[in-house]
């Protein structure tokens, strides 16, 4: 049966519009998603190229979170607590890890006496800071120098040389905070042994380096040897030579005061 012109124009105006644009939409939503996942192929594809040729530090780059070497959370179980709070510092940077997140990763991998510490501590008041962690083990586990740096850096005294009371003064110094530089210089200055410290403080050093260099400086002054001082007599044909008050004879004879000779 042949269909005439009006018979076909009754048809199309028959068709819903709206379906008519739905399914419009729908293939060009398609399209567009297909487009998508073929511009994530050739991405992939250029991302695979660029790691074979740059190399670990490229991909690293790409994926701040996802470094190509695996490194480990260092366990805690109690003790010391310097050498742990270190390597967790390190972890926590290189990863890039949030500070919320800090303390539970942190307390996954604590046992023994930290365990229990962390158990008890949480029980009062959750800890939700990793400052607030570090101070409780600071606090527990450090050693007495620990539980009042401030106090401990004071108390500085020189008892050998310039440089071990440096490195010493160094070490405590890394363990406060807040401190200016004209108070730590003070402390330095007046942990010095008297000698040194009369000598330091008539330069009026403005820095703690300048002050660690002019100790420096007049220790070394100090422990350089004296020349000795050639002493003549009173007779042409001796010659002495001043030692500890005493005056010696070239002849091997010991002279008086007044140049006389004695046995």
């Amino acid at each position: 049966m042949v269909q005439t012109r009006n018979q076909t124009g009754d048809d199309n105006s028959s068709a819903d519009p709206i379906a008519v644009q739905l399914a419009a939409i729908a293939a060009k939503l398609e399209f567009e998603t297909m487009r998508e996942e073929m511009a994530a192929l050739k991405a992939g594809e250029r991302f695979r190229g660029s790691r074979n040729d740059e190399g670990e530090s490229s991909w690293r780059g790409k994926q701040p979170y996802r470094p190509y070497n695996k490194i480990d959370f260092p366990v805690f179980s109690g003790g010391d607590p310097r050498g742990w709070l270190l390597k967790a510092e390190k972890y926590f940077r290189y990863y890039q890890i949030p500070d919320e997140v800090k303390v539970e990763i942190a307390s996954m991998y604590l046992e023994g006496d930290a365990l229990d510490l962390y158990s008890w501590l949480s029980n009062d008041q959750p800890i939700t800071f990793w400052e607030k962690l570090v101070q409780a083990f600071t606090k527990n586990f450090g050693s007495a120098e620990y539980q009042n740096p401030d106090e401990f850096l004071c108390g500085i005294k020189q008892t050998g040389s310039v440089q071990e009371y440096r490195q010493e003064f160094a070490k405590r110094s890394s363990r406060v905070s807040n401190w200016s530089d004209h108070c730590l210089l003070g402390v330095f200055l007046n942990g010095l042994k008297d000698e040194l410290k009369s000598n330091v403080r008539i330069h009026k050093p403005r820095t703690v380096y300048n002050d660690m260099s002019l100790a420096l400086e007049f220790e070394s002054k100090l422990a350089a040897p004296r020349p000795s001082k050639i002493v003549y007599s009173r007779r042409k044909d001796r010659v002495t030579a001043a030692k500890e008050g005493q005056l010696y004879s070239i002849f091997g004879s010991w002279l008086d005061p007044l140049g006389q000779i004695t046995d």
